[in-house]
């Protein structure tokens, strides 16, 4: 099968958009692929978490696809095995729904692979309400 390349699935453009293809759809999550164009310091794995989330959440919904912005509320959990994402590497993200609410919060369970090795895992919550300029205002009251 073939995936929309990520640019139609993640608001993200330009440098910001790290995602280069999608390689498994699954019902509960998805997997994607990048080669870097630059070293990345390990914490930046939740970002490329967040935007294999952000693929799966704008796939889900189905065509057209229409990215929208979604919120990274939390990294409950976050381990790497390397100190850097060295240039030149191919990563693969994996992330998988593990709980969903009926008000746009979801809770993901993610993990970062080059070649075979697992090399960082994390747990993200994130929020997509239907409005997110309305329910910022909203919060911010």
């Amino acid at each position: 099968m073939s995936f929309p390349p990520p640019i139609e699935l993640v608001p993200h453009r330009d440098g910001a958009l790290l995602l280069e293809s999608i390689d498994a759809v699954r019902p509960d999550g998805l997997v994607a692929s990048l080669v870097l164009r630059e070293a990345l310091p390990a914490w930046s794995g939740p970002e490329v978490m967040a935007q294999a989330i952000s693929a799966f959440a704008t796939w889900r919904k189905g065509p057209p696809f229409r990215p929208k912005p979604g919120l990274l509320l939390g990294v409950r959990t976050y381990r790497s095995g390397v100190a850097e994402f060295e240039r030149g590497s191919r990563l693969t993200v994996d992330v998988s729904e593990s709980t969903r609410d009926d008000m746009g919060g979801a809770v993901f369970d993610s993990s970062i692979r080059m070649g075979d090795r697992n090399i960082a895992d994390g747990m993200l919550t994130v929020f997509e309400p239907e409005d997110v300029m309305a329910a910022l205002a909203e919060q911010l009251g």
